[in-house]
């Protein structure tokens, strides 16, 4: 009789424990159908996002590409022989098909702008006058670019005439005060929103200082001492003779020569892309007789919209 009771008993405890291992069991398996399928959900995006990227940096070098395929267009014209192909360096957007793809291309004479380097101080201090719209804050701003070149040359202050006479051998010299314009706004004294303000029309390669008024933004047109208003109307319908007369006019801050040295910006957009890229280089043309242009500089690329740049 005790065996019996004790038999049932155990058979009561096992029926109630095989629930609980089936249940256990269960959540195992659930456990594991579920990890295996967060694992096959990530290796399909890892696989889905390593294809886009691919295919992005495909389309990436191909834009690349195609950007360098227009500065050597640029070049091409910049020193083309024929003066109906020829570039001037005026700024002027070109937009050419090439390889399937749009390019817009545009060259602008380094001389068009103010040289943070080699333009004659009272030409600075005009154009910081311009901006600053006070006499006391433009000096101030002259005198720390004058300090700099002093300090990186060893000498005194330098006329315009004595630095279009010394441009052969220093039109990039490595004893420049400032290697690039983005060094002004680092310099201490220097306003950041002033910087940003007056950035666009400053260049460090200019041939001697002097300013190419074909290229020359107004801003910089209206800071050149012995130009009248007259003078820069002129511009806008100018043909050579016109051009000569205010070189006359302004002749220690205007020259009627243009380059070495040339910013040239081009975008490309390719017809699959939803954007263009655009990149903006310095290249100096007719120095290096073993090469059409030398590359001086080059601006990180970027992408923008293509409905903005149509």
């Amino acid at each position: 009789m005790e065996r019996e009771i004790s038999g049932r008993l155990t058979g009561g405890a096992d029926a109630i424990e095989r629930p609980r291992e089936h249940g256990f069991v269960m959540l195992v398996v659930l456990w594991v159908l579920t990890s295996a399928v967060i694992l096959v959900s990530s290796f399909n995006g890892a696989v889905r996002g390593s294809t886009a990227s691919a295919v992005s940096e495909v389309s990436w070098t191909k834009s690349e590409a195609l950007i360098d395929a227009g500065v050597e267009v640029a070049a091409a014209h910049l020193i083309d022989q024929n003066d109906n192909r020829r570039w001037t360096g005026d700024g002027v957007k070109h937009t050419i098909k090439f390889a399937g793809s749009e390019l817009a291309i545009s060259a602008t004479d380094a001389n068009g702008f103010i040289d943070l380097n080699k333009s004659d101080e009272k030409l600075l201090l005009s154009f910081f006058q311009k901006f600053t719209r006070s006499a006391i804050k433009a000096q101030k701003m002259t005198n720390i670019v004058m300090k700099a070149r002093e300090a990186a040359t060893g000498t005194g202050k330098q006329s315009q005439t004595d630095a279009a006479s010394n441009a052969p051998h220093d039109t990039f010299s490595t004893r420049a005060a400032f290697i690039d314009v983005w060094e002004l706004g680092r310099t201490k004294g220097i306003p950041v929103d002033l910087f940003n303000r007056v950035a666009p029309y400053l260049t460090v390669y200019s041939r001697d200082g002097t300013i190419d008024p074909i290229a020359a933004p107004r801003p910089v047109l209206e800071a050149i001492p012995g130009l009248n208003r007259a003078d820069i109307e002129k511009l806008k319908y100018a043909d050579k003779s016109a051009v000569a007369d205010i070189v006359q006019n302004a002749q220690a801050y205007v020259t009627d020569q243009s380059g070495p040295a040339y910013l040239v910006t081009v975008s490309a957009h390719r017809p699959d892309d939803s954007y263009s890229i655009n990149r903006t280089f310095v290249i100096a043309t007719g120095v290096d007789p073993s090469a059409p242009y030398r590359l001086l500089a080059k601006l990180p690329m970027v992408s923008v919209p293509a409905e903005k740049t149509q």
